[in-house]
């Protein structure tokens, strides 16, 4: 797997560079098709100086996308809590696989892959877009968009509905069940 390290707005030191090569190594075991992993470190300017530090990662397996973020006053205990949050993710994600596997299902399609993700801004009344995420959408069952929308931590998720052959926004709702948009023609 390919470890991208960078630093948003600040250098990352070799040892620490090091130290999250060594603790994200361990996903190969899971996930031996992950074909790369973005690490991105930055520092804010909280109040709270537990959370000073932000480390988030998105692995790229094989079109299946897992993401986690984890803020701690040191870098080294945040690269820790999301290398953990990562393998429970793996973990349930090759439990998935192997049930399905089991159950004589046919395989998913592979559901969304990132075509390039940019930090933008823009005016907005009463507000500000601070954020621009550009994705390429795949066709997929409601059921493979809400495995996607449950390994990226989300409450919603955005993809093209593949009975429907338009888009479709899942959504979670308060009672644990799950909501789906589908426009209409007017």
């Amino acid at each position: 797997m390919e470890l991208v390290i960078r630093g948003k707005h600040t250098a990352v030191p070799d040892p620490l560079k090091a130290y999250a090569r060594k603790r994200l190594a361990k996903l190969d075991r899971y996930l031996p098709a992950a074909r790369e992993a973005v690490v991105e470190i930055y520092h804010e300017d909280t109040k709270s100086a537990a959370d000073r530090f932000v480390v988030e990662v998105t692995v790229n397996c094989n079109g299946t996308l897992l993401r986690a973020e984890e803020r701690s006053a040191d870098p080294r205990a945040a690269v820790d809590r999301v290398a953990d949050v990562l393998a429970n993710q793996s973990r349930r994600l090759k439990g998935r696989r192997v049930k399905r596997h089991h159950t004589g299902a046919s395989r998913a399609a592979a559901p969304v892959e990132p075509a390039g993700e940019e930090d933008e801004e823009a005016a907005w009344p009463g507000g500000r877009v601070v954020r621009v995420k550009r994705f390429a959408v795949k066709p997929m069952t409601e059921e493979e968009a809400i495995q996607q929308m449950e390994l990226l931590g989300h409450d919603f998720f955005l993809f093209q509905h593949a009975a429907e052959g338009t888009y479709a926004l899942l959504y979670r709702r308060r009672d644990g069940n799950y909501g789906l948009l589908v426009p209409a023609e007017s």
